[in-house]
């Protein structure tokens, strides 16, 4: 089954370059054969900056108008990506309880200091007591909870590489296993995600050694995802993460409905 359940459209904020309607998205996933695909817009909170929003309403309109031109050849799903809900429980608790997703991305972009991790100056920073910091980060996310889905646990390493150096988790096992447990106790499915396939690092991530020790605590659930930002990348690089969860050990993908996992064969 070819699925992408990581994709933004027209209403996530970084979507502006080439904003896409749900309807030229499902497009682009019937042109990639995809059986499903799932509509996760950013809403990222923050602890002392304005959340970064999208009207939520909307997609979820847009979604069922677009179904019927497409019904019987995929299947769209409602998601959204919920970025550090940590650190706002109060909207976070609002969001989730307010709209009947289908999937919720719970991602970790900006750490305690609401600057994203894009934005640091990594050629003056410590860079490993960054990582460290994040992975603690991404364990109180997981532990404030609300999400289906692990996405992008490599994200730092795709937007720390300099001239001179080649980030990488090797050396934090550490610091990630706890991560992975938690994800494991938990039923959070960890994502492969394509987009790092397209960067400097070439393949997707996380990599292989996490997606086995995952699947070596007893981790059963992932997710695959183009994190695509525009149409054109709708689906893009699945038949890779497809193969890199192979690789892994894993034979299946687990996509949501409802908030209920179903699993899938690759």
């Amino acid at each position: 089954m070819r699925v992408d359940l990581h994709s933004h459209s027209k209403y996530s904020f970084d979507a502006d370059k080439e904003p896409a309607s749900i309807a030229e998205m499902a497009e682009a996933a019937a042109a990639r054969g995809l059986d499903a695909f799932a509509v996760t817009d950013h809403y990222d909170l923050f602890r002392k900056a304005a959340p970064i929003t999208h009207d939520i309403a909307a997609v979820g309109r847009e979604i069922e108008e677009t179904k019927p031109a497409f019904a019987g050849r995929f299947e769209i799903l409602w998601g959204i990506e919920l970025g550090e809900p940590h650190a706002n429980p109060a909207m976070a608790q609002d969001i989730l309880s307010q709209h009947r997703f289908d999937v919720v991305v719970g991602s970790l972009h900006a750490m305690p200091n609401d600057l994203d991790l894009y934005f640091h100056d990594y050629a003056h920073l410590d860079c490993d007591a960054l990582l460290r910091d994040y992975f603690a980060e991404v364990l109180a996310m997981e532990r404030f909870g609300g999400f289906d889905v692990l996405a992008h646990l490599d994200y730092p390493l795709r937007v720390m590489k300099l001239p001179d150096n080649q980030p990488s988790f090797d050396n934090f096992g550490e610091f990630i296993a706890p991560v992975l447990r938690e994800a494991v106790d938990r039923g959070y499915a960890l994502e492969i995600n394509a987009a790092s396939l397209f960067s400097w690092m070439g393949h997707p991530g996380p990599d292989q050694w996490i997606l086995r020790e995952f699947k070596r605590m007893g981790g059963e659930r992932i997710s695959i995802g183009s994190d695509a930002h525009r149409a054109a990348d709708l689906g893009r690089g699945m038949t890779e993460c497809a193969d890199w969860a192979r690789q892994a050990g894993f034979d299946h993908v687990t996509l949501f409905r409802n908030r209920q996992p179903v699993r899938v064969s690759l």
